[in-house]
């Protein structure tokens, strides 16, 4: 018998450790670590996909794993963790330098659309959204679509993790907003980056300007404007003196500048590694005749909102606060417009919450009024969505989806990640999302999930419902 206990412990004492899985071995890398200019960034592992994340901003970066402790970022670059003599992760290099873990404890949200819901997504209620004193009225889904069910069991599959990385889910329909949805940490506090997003509300900001008398019209020539600034503009040609203020608003510039094409010289990339990014813009060569047809530039909405700026003699967070954000109610915002590389980590970007991308999508379907008062003129509405199908008007884009025939149109401002603002006027209707998708074609050759989205499931809302499915009694 004895033998017999001994066998048993030694079977048991030379058994191997149970081996760690994918994700518990991501797991050792985890924590708050220094990063550039004297910043930090959080390195998390995700349970949905078994990947490892840089989290900067709140905005997610995976990175590859290449072999032991040596990751590689979205640029290809290598990361590489270093441990201590007991096998504890301390440290990560990349580009020649060498930063520190911080902490090992770090909250996780950014990892799970609801944690308390993930593994029973199902028990997903749906709720009205609450009103508050921003000055939105709220409703309840069942009363302002016919069947609300689709729009309830997207929700639950953002839950469960088959839309990743979508930050936020609103939907305003006949004056009233029935849906607000938040994920991933975020909620209705939450100023949330806009990346290229911002564009279409600089285009209003200018608006006001040439309503207020600071520009007198849209038709104006662009470059004398800049003359004080920019003495010299390279490939000056006839071409390029034509180009005017709208030129710019319609994204018909002539000038060698397509986001998209890592060939053109205007590209984002290129333009900014240029010091002075509005410089660089009216610099370019031109390849056409400007009015012609619309190439999206992002030096474009820069400059514009650089013109705001010479015209006014005031900066355009200032002005916009005057003019824009004050008279709608918005104070929680952030906006520091720097077209330079002093912006080559903001971008020159807003940070805006949901509700409040709801109350500015709001101005422009009514208008440009808000609780009465006009704040954009009628007419610079009407000019900013009197744009051909398919094109661009005063910065925003005329998306549309065609589903069993029937064609749903809408005015967009779109942004890097996922951040969707459309105005659908022939629905009575705005959606947002915002989402941390960046960079979405290049790491996964596929659109941000509010293309799919938005013609699978909001506008799939007709028929009569089937039940009451996800509503609370």
């Amino acid at each position: 018998m004895r033998k017999l206990i001994f066998l048993i412990l030694l079977i048991i004492g030379c058994s191997s450790p149970k081996e760690k899985s994918e994700y518990d071995k991501l797991l050792e890398y985890e924590g708050n670590y220094e990063y550039v200019d004297n910043t930090t960034l959080d390195i998390m592992a995700s349970e949905l996909d078994t990947t490892l994340y840089a989290v900067i901003d709140k905005a997610k970066y995976p990175l590859k794993h290449i072999a032991l402790d040596s990751f590689a970022n979205i640029a290809d670059i290598p990361v590489v963790f270093e441990r201590n003599q007991y096998n504890q992760v301390i440290s990560y290099k990349t580009g020649g330098q060498e930063f520190q873990l911080i902490s090992s404890h770090i909250e996780k949200t950014e990892m799970f659309p609801r944690k308390e819901l993930f593994h029973n997504p199902n028990n997903y209620v749906y709720q009205e959204p609450k009103k508050t004193l921003d000055g939105l009225e709220t409703g309840s889904l069942k009363d302002e679509f016919k069947n609300p069910v689709p729009i309830i069991n997207m929700v639950k599959e953002t839950i469960k993790g088959k839309f990743p990385d979508v930050h936020s889910i609103l939907i305003y329909k006949n004056n009233k907003l029935v849906l607000e949805e938040y994920f991933y940490g975020y909620n209705a506090n939450t100023p949330h980056q806009l990346r290229s997003a911002t564009k279409p509300f600089i285009g209003g900001i200018l608006g006001i300007a040439v309503d207020k008398g600071f520009i007198k019209n849209e038709k104006e020539k662009l470059l004398p404007y800049f003359n004080s600034i920019y003495p010299e503009i390279a490939n000056l040609d006839d071409r390029k003196k034509e180009i005017t203020i709208e030129n710019f608003l319609m994204y018909k510039h002539g000038m060698d500048c397509e986001n998209n094409n890592q060939e053109s010289k205007g590209n984002e990339q290129a333009m900014m590694k240029s010091k002075d990014w509005v410089k660089y813009t009216l610099d370019l060569p031109m390849i056409a005749e400007s009015g012609k047809s619309s190439s999206y530039c992002t030096g474009c909405a820069l400059t514009l909102g650089s013109l705001v700026e010479i015209a006014t003699d005031e900066k355009i967070e200032s002005f916009a606060k005057e003019n824009l954000f004050d008279p709608l109610g918005m104070s929680n915002y952030e906006w520091t417009f720097e077209p330079n590389q002093a912006s080559m980590n903001t971008f020159s970007q807003m940070h805006i919450t949901p509700r409040d991308l709801i109350k500015l999508a709001k101005l422009f379907k009514d208008g440009g009024k808000w609780k009465g008062k006009q704040i954009i003129s009628e007419s610079w509405i009407n000019k900013t969505f009197d744009l051909d199908e398919g094109g661009f008007g005063y910065l925003w884009e005329h998306k549309y989806f065609v589903i069993e025939g029937q064609k749903f149109n809408s005015y967009l401002a779109s942004g890097n990640g996922g951040q969707k603002i459309n105005i659908w006027p022939e629905l009575d209707m705005i959606t947002v999302f915002t989402g941390g998708n960046y960079n979405s074609y290049e790491l996964y050759g596929k659109s941000t999930p509010p293309n799919e989205m938005i013609p699978n499931y909001i506008l799939k809302t007709r028929e009569k419902p089937a039940d009451n499915n996800g509503y609370s009694k």
